[in-house]
């Protein structure tokens, strides 16, 4: 018998329960899709049900079948520890992505003559794995793509990559997506109330609007994206989710779009580009209706302060355009790309003035 929950309450999952003595430390715990299912040392009692209610929310039980913790596999580290030296171990980074069933890693050039070693352990570490490249570039230009070198398995690069109840066709050398950013998909589509007009200014494959759109029937989104490819993959996600009579997808600049097409339409305008954010600001007041609304603003910001000059960054930017902000919602860092480097998101409510 396992409790299965949202992945996001497993820590808090595992103290609880071991807590009211319930956890089957012998096994170990696995994904399916995106749930947790944590192994029970035996079934709770209505007053323990009570308690883990109280605690996690409501959540079910299931029957799945566990390895036992001598029988899983172990990190990637422990896995390479079999086949390199632990100098080079120690140049493999820890953390990777997985994209359905590709895996994408970032590999040193010390690492690299060991890349088809290091792609084994991470398919024998991730079963599900099918397919590994790793990164032979930066994210350079206003597609937001990155150059992949492939190391194993199948030499493709579409994928159907589940996140939250939603699925998405995605190709991960054609169109930007980060599984790294499911919390703030969710964060955002959770905030997203029935009967508003969203403009999704930076939609890559369509993660923040189709999440809406699952969500909710009464709402209008507006998904635009530079590219192409992640324009028409937008579309197939939306048909692949029934959500297509919610989602309008623009292929083209936002600035273009938003002055063309959506000028004052929006009750909230997303903008998941923090490189270059700030320059689309204008479209981003411009879509929002004369009464305001809300902008998810997204910059990289350093140092001690980065929440702080997120903030200071967009109230610099809306100096002189007759817009301000009436208030900060949330600001909050989303993730780390460098050292005391992240990804700051900065909720606020916009007035014009």
């Amino acid at each position: 018998m396992s409790l299965k929950i949202p992945k996001k309450q497993g820590e808090n999952a595992i103290q609880v329960l071991t807590k009211l003595k319930l956890l089957n430390r012998k096994l170990a715990p696995q994904m399916i899709d995106d749930t947790l299912h944590v192994p029970l040392s035996r079934e709770p009692q209505p007053e323990e049900r009570k308690q883990l209610d109280r605690a996690l929310g409501k959540q079910s039980l299931s029957h799945e079948k566990f390895l036992s913790r001598s029988e899983t596999v172990g990190s990637l580290q422990q896995v390479l520890a079999q086949k390199l030296p632990s100098s080079i171990i120690q140049l493999v980074s820890k953390s990777f992505d997985i994209i359905g069933d590709i895996a994408i890693i970032e590999l040193s050039p010390t690492a690299e003559p060991y890349e088809e070693s290091i792609a084994e352990a991470l398919m024998k570490l991730h079963k599900n794995v099918k397919t590994v490249y790793s990164k032979a570039g930066p994210i350079t230009d206003n597609l937001r793509l990155r150059p992949l070198h492939h190391l194993l398995g199948a030499e493709r690069t579409e994928t159907i990559h589940k996140e939250l109840g939603c699925r998405f066709k995605i190709d991960v050398s054609r169109a930007f997506f980060s599984p790294r950013l499911s919390a703030e998909h969710k964060r955002v589509a959770e905030q997203v109330r029935p009967g508003e007009c969203v403009v999704d200014m930076f939609a890559g494959v369509g993660p923040f609007s189709i999440m809406i759109a699952k969500r909710l029937n009464d709402v209008q989104v507006h998904a635009i994206d530079a590219n192409p490819e992640a324009a028409r993959l937008i579309g197939e996600n939306a048909k692949m989710n029934k959500v297509q009579d919610r989602i309008k997808v623009w292929s083209g600049d936002a600035r273009v779009v938003v002055q063309d097409n959506l000028s004052g339409i929006a009750t909230r305008v997303i903008m998941n580009h923090p490189s270059q954010a700030r320059e689309f600001l204008e479209p981003a007041y411009k879509a929002l209706r004369r009464d305001g609304g809300i902008v998810h603003y997204y910059t990289f910001a350093e140092g001690l302060d980065s929440e702080s000059n997120a903030r200071k960054e967009l109230a610099a930017a809306l100096d002189n355009s007759g817009w301000k902000i009436e208030k900060t919602i949330e600001t909050h860092k989303v993730r780390g790309v460098a050292p005391m480097k992240w990804q700051v998101a900065v909720d606020a409510k916009l007035t014009s003035s």
